[in-house]
């Protein structure tokens, strides 16, 4: 597949109009590298101050640990204390144990025993309150340490919010712009933003003529001028620019390139189209896939998307705004040589493609 001159379009014209276009590829990287250095920054922050609240329960929770393994010694102390004194009893009065539940002894065992039986008895009701008693001790404990957790959650979910508001301190951000290798890097970010706040004033208060508007544009948006041969190509938003008006066209492998509008080539905004040259003649044809069907606007979407659905959306977006009515001129004339060519060439192939599919375009009258 052929496809459109690698070289960009240039960021400024030949001779010095007087104003200057950024280099938006240079700046784009300095923006995401002060970017991901603000990220660095705060999310270290954040991980120091959240390693912070962390320790601080982990210290609490070793203790409620320790005293739960304390609990639960003195639980197993008590219990076999307590199954000691009921084999005790059971040894001495088998009658009075219904399993593990001890009776208590009738009036001539306790007087027999001089009142042995008796604190036999309580002695295994003692050594069973103490042993519920030790049961229920580590159960708090062992509440404690849930609560604990919850606490530590509602602790970090309060300590990231204290954070967010920190980090977007004033104080923290001069902090922030002081940091090594940093500082030169805002320097660099503060001129981008006042640059591109001086040309949007100038854009308000009608200062920018349209050459600047579009060379500013085609040179942020990495938009070529088209040159042949081309393949697989689709207009995908007609752009104006002052009284300067552009099929922005894409390929398929995404990059973007312009042409003159002329109201011409209208039908041609559902077609995705190849042009190419035999002998000295050019022309025009309508783009086909593998297997000779014709390549339709969606297809070529999908294309330039992996996603589908998002190739569905962008497609739909898209074709609602080149089918919204406009009203604009032909180009009194191009410039350029070849880019005559290929708008003479590509309004005598629409002819042959049958009518239009868009709301503003009216055919010729037979």
């Amino acid at each position: 597949m052929t496809t459109p001159n690698e070289e960009s379009h240039p960021t400024a014209p030949a001779t010095d109009p007087g104003w200057v276009i950024p280099d938006f590829e240079k700046d784009a990287q300095t923006l995401t590298t002060y970017k991901e250095a603000k990220q660095r920054f705060e999310r270290r922050e954040q991980q120091d101050a959240e390693s912070k609240v962390r320790s601080q329960f982990a210290k609490r929770r070793e203790a409620i640990r320790a005293e739960i393994a304390v609990a639960g010694s003195l639980l197993e102390q008590r219990i076999e204390k307590a199954h000691k004194a009921l084999t005790d009893y059971a040894r001495r009065y088998p009658k009075n144990v219904d399993r593990t539940k001890p009776l208590k002894p009738s009036f001539m065992e306790n007087l027999l025993s001089l009142g042995a039986a008796g604190r036999m008895y309580r002695a295994v009701g003692k050594a069973n309150a103490d042993a519920q008693e030790a049961q229920s001790l580590r159960r708090r404990k062992e509440h404690d340490e849930e609560e604990l957790e919850q606490q530590l959650k509602r602790a970090l979910f309060l300590q990231e919010d204290a954070i967010k508001r920190r980090l977007g301190s004033p104080e923290m951000t001069d902090q922030f712009h002081r940091r090594p290798g940093v500082e030169e890097l805002w320097q660099r970010v503060q001129e981008i933003q006042k640059e591109r706040a001086t040309y949007a004033s100038r854009v308000a208060l009608g200062e920018v003529s349209p050459q600047e508007q579009r060379e500013r544009d085609w040179a942020e948006r990495k938009v070529r001028h088209l040159e042949v041969p081309f393949s697989g190509m689709l207009v995908v938003e007609i752009k104006s620019y002052g009284e300067l008006h552009y099929f922005i066209l894409r390929d398929k492998e995404k990059g973007l390139f312009a042409l003159p509008y002329d109201p011409r080539l209208e039908p041609l905004l559902d077609q995705v189209f190849d042009f190419y040259r035999i002998a000295e003649s050019y022309e025009a044809k309508l783009h086909r896939a593998q297997d000779n069907r014709v390549f339709t606007a969606l297809d070529h979407y999908f294309a330039n998307f992996k996603d589908e659905e998002v190739a569905r959306h962008e497609y739909r977006k898209a074709r609602t705004v080149l089918r919204q009515p406009r009203d604009l001129p032909a180009p009194a004339s191009i410039e350029e040589e070849m880019e005559r060519t290929i708008v003479d060439v590509l309004a005598n192939f629409v002819k042959t493609i049958g009518p239009p599919q868009v709301a503003n375009f009216t055919p010729p009258q037979a």
